[in-house]
């Protein structure tokens, strides 16, 4: 497998795990008593400020970055920053 294969499956591997981590994110909200709604909500704000993030130059995707912020949800405080 050639290594620019390799590469396209890395990153759908970490696009992958992101949107497993976000779905486990969901629910441990709404087991912390959150709306659906509103759970759902969060987590498309952790991923809109990815996105914002990788459509500057010199940033790409980081799983590491989103992973820390699904974690802290239902807090956000890297939006004050």
């Amino acid at each position: 497998m050639s290594s620019k294969n390799l590469e396209i499956m890395d990153e759908a591997n970490e696009f992958y795990r992101a949107a497993i981590l976000a779905n486990r994110t969901v629910k441990r909200l709404q087991q912390e008593g959150l709306p659906a709604d509103e759970a759902k909500l969060l987590v498309v704000a952790v991923i809109n400020a990815e996105e914002s993030l990788i459509m500057k130059p010199r940033h790409s995707f980081n799983e590491t970055r989103v992973t820390e912020r699904l974690q802290q949800l239902p807090e956000m405080p890297w939006r004050n920053g």
